[in-house]
């Protein structure tokens, strides 16, 4: 119990911190995500050691579900923040970086598994798999607050989170196939396409849809029936997200990608959307519930296995950083449209963090497969990437300001 009340009261702390100097936090190389795992790094087994997780009961399960949660609540937050007019205007840049994007993705980063790490090409397919979707946490982190409302545009803001919403829920398809190759080779195929595509996907989507629908619908009636509170749309909105999340989880299906369906519907079918944006409800949750993922993810690396192969999974996270998107984004964009330009693709090509969702996938595959190697190679990745990609947020931001202003 004292352990439980130390992780608290550090999340809390690092909360309130950053936001007391959120605004400040913007205008130098630091993100809130990176400050987070770095205070969970510090206060772990490897520092001062005031959240010794070498001591808890089963720390992995208990982090998998944090992330699972937290990704639920981001790719809602996602859904509901974005303008209702970009889901169609976006429809073909966002369409396309979640079909070529992705397989343009796995490919690259299966590739590098395999010529870093000597892997099996199996085990190369499943670490690809689970480093390819965009983050919505740490992506949140980019493209909200005053100074990239302010520098970036909308339609540029706005497909990076779409892209991260929804393809972190769609890379439980690419996940699953070498994990049920690995594990059940004689059924793989057809369980794959039953349990992960029809079950996990379609029918994710079907519930995701149906319910943030319905969630609109019964808003607009007891709203019009002045049964509604202002103040509880924020609640309302982190409700629905859990109330998927979990009843898909139940049915087999896949929570994550309903969670964000569900935003999407219910951002579509409101006609509150004012409110919504006035409680800043992506902000809100990020502080709330973003942050802590990051201080227990700190706490709780492998630093141990990582020594044992220190220049090896540095290389595979540098090559896999520098290649995956870079790549798929340059092979994605003749066909992008939607009024991106160079700079643009330039920017999404170097934006494509990886965190949470990967942090997620890494322990199911390793809860799956019985497999350390998913966990560590993944969560050194996960840290180059919040370290590398927050540095450069602040930065990279301004740089695309610059080239957009006019000469």
């Amino acid at each position: 119990m004292e352990q439980l009340n130390l992780a608290i009261a550090l999340c809390g702390l690092i909360v309130v911190a950053t936001g007391l100097v959120s605004s400040k936090l913007q205008n130098t190389p630091l993100s809130a995500p990176l400050i987070a795992l770095a205070a969970g790094v510090a206060a772990g087994p490897f520092g001062l050691n005031w959240l010794n997780t070498h001591g808890w009961t089963s720390p992995e399960p208990i982090l998998k579900e944090a992330a699972r949660f937290t990704l639920a609540i981001s790719v809602f937050g996602v859904g509901i923040r974005t303008p209702p007019q970009n889901f169609t205007r976006l429809a073909r840049p966002v369409g396309i970086l979640l079909t070529l994007g992705m397989v343009a993705m796995w490919a690259v980063s299966s590739a590098v598994a395999w010529a870093v790490l000597g892997v099996a090409p199996l085990m190369a397919l499943l670490l690809g798999a689970i480093v390819t979707p965009t983050d919505p946490v740490v992506a949140s982190s980019i493209v909200t607050g005053n100074a990239a409302e302010r520098m970036l545009p909308d339609y540029l803001r706005s497909t990076l989170s779409l892209e991260s919403g929804a393809n972190d829920g769609l890379g439980y398809l690419i996940v699953m196939l070498p994990i049920l190759l690995m594990t059940a080779s004689d059924a793989a195929w057809s369980r794959w396409l039953w349990d992960v595509l029809a079950v996990g996907i379609l029918l994710a989507v079907a519930i995701g849809v149906a319910v943030g629908s319905a969630g609109a619908w019964l808003l607009h009636r007891a709203d019009k029936a002045q049964w509604v509170e202002k103040h509880s749309l924020l609640g309302m909105s982190v409700a629905m997200s859990l109330m998927v999340l979990a009843g898909a989880h139940l049915i087999g299906s896949d929570g994550i990608l309903a969670a964000f369906a569900a935003g999407a519907a219910f951002n579509v079918g409101i006609d509150r959307q004012e409110d919504l944006e006035e409680q800043q409800v992506q902000e809100a949750i990020s502080k709330l519930l973003n942050l802590p993922i990051f201080v227990l993810l700190g706490a709780m690396l492998p630093l141990a296995a990582w020594s044992a192969d220190v220049p090896r999974l540095a290389l595979f996270a540098v090559a896999v950083l520098l290649l995956r998107r870079p790549l798929a984004v340059a092979a994605c964009t003749p066909f992008l449209g939607g009024g991106l330009q160079r700079r643009d693709d330039l920017f999404l090509g170097w934006f494509g963090p990886v965190g949470v969702a990967a942090l997620y996938y890494a322990l199911l595959a390793q809860e799956k497969t019985g497999e350390g190697l998913p966990w560590h190679a993944t969560s050194f990745v996960i840290a180059a990437s919040v370290a590398a990609h927050g540095l450069t947020s602040g930065p990279g931001v301004k740089l695309y300001a610059r080239r957009a202003a006019p000469a």
